[in-house]
Order: C-alpha cells, then structure tokens, then sequence
C-alpha cells in the first residue's frame, strides 16, 4: 500500500489489525443433522430497518458451507470466562472432528429458526439469523453473509433494552488477534455539546 505519513508504520498484510479489537462471537447451524460452530470476530450490525446483520466468513469453513445449505445461524456472545472455548471454536474444524463432543459444548433447539444455539457454555446473548443474500464475488476468501435478525435475546443480568450492555458486568470477550483477546475496559460518557444559537 503506497504512502505511509511520517510518524506512522506500514501495517502490511495484517492492516485489518487496526480494526481490532473486535468482539468474538460463536456462530452455530445445523445442516442435514450436523451441527458446528464457529468463532467470527467479522459480525456487524448492518440496518434498523429492516433488521439485519453482515458477516464475513471464510469460504473454506465447515460452518459456512452448513450455512449455505440451512439458511440460518446463530450469533451467540460469550464473556472473556469462556476464552479457551472460542479460541478453541475458531482453531478446530468441525468437518475432521464433532466439536460439540470435543469442546463439551450443549446446545438447544429452542429457536425461532430452529437452528441451534449455544447453551453450553451459556451465552449472554443471542441473535437468530435468516440468510437474506450470500455475496460470493466481493472477495476472494470470504462470502459476505446479509442475514434477516428473526429474534435477539439477552440475560438481563447483563444487558437492558434502553441501554445495551451493562459495561460494568458484561465481560465480552473481544479478540485482538492470535491467542490475545481482552474485555472492554471502562465506561466513558460523553459530554453533550452546548446548543449554538
């Protein structure tokens, strides 16, 4: 990449880095009665209206290609206790090994889609998701997932619907890069802008 101001280094191939931190989230579904999981840090919101979230996923993946076939995911969040759980999630290919035998995770069907989410380790919140378009031809080693919000839950130890995440307990594992993740590490509130007459 051309042009690096002084002051600054040239971020080379891992320049995504500098959009990390990232939160790291274990994405689940079920094709013809296989199910795997996935840890993905490129998970996004995408619009209110209607509600819709993006994803970034390797075309090689076991889990994307069950996605392709079922339609349907879930996003699950996991706090920073469960650290070696996603690291695992993400480093394991569930088309060598059954991961939920493997990593001790449980899942429940108990979904909107029908298509698994975690309940072992237990998230703090989960999104279900119905693929809306797959975009294959953006990039050479991802397709970009547009998927349909159908339900989003949380445990209300962690989070309100006014506010969010309560910052002060919801420990959410955020994935800087490798094995380091860390956790969001305070809360500070702006101040407003005084009125210009």
């Amino acid at each position: 990449m051309p042009g690096v101001p002084g002051g600054y280094v040239e971020a080379g191939d891992k320049w995504y880095y500098i959009l990390h931190p990232r939160p790291a989230y274990i994405l689940v579904t079920e094709y013809g009665g296989r199910v795997n999981f996935m840890a993905a840090s490129w998970v996004m919101p995408l619009s209110e209206d209607p509600p819709r979230i993006v994803a970034a996923l390797d075309k090689a993946s076991f889990t994307m290609e069950l996605i392709l076939s079922s339609k349907a995911f879930t996003v699950n969040v996991l706090t920073i206790d469960h650290v070696d759980f996603i690291y695992a999630a993400g480093t394991t290919s569930g088309r060598r090994v059954d991961k939920l035998a493997v990593l001790g995770a449980e899942i429940s069907r108990d979904t909107v889609t029908g298509v698994p989410r975690l309940s072992k380790p237990r998230p703090i919140g989960v999104i279900e998701a119905s693929v809306y378009r797959v975009y294959s031809d953006v990039a050479e080693d991802v397709h970009l997932i547009v998927a349909d919000v159908v339900a989003a839950y949380a445990d209300p130890e962690f989070f309100n619907e006014k506010y969010g995440w309560d910052l002060r307990k919801a420990r959410i594992a955020i994935h800087a890069a490798g094995r380091a993740f860390t956790i969001p590490g305070g809360l500070y509130i702006a101040k407003k802008l005084a009125a210009k007459h």
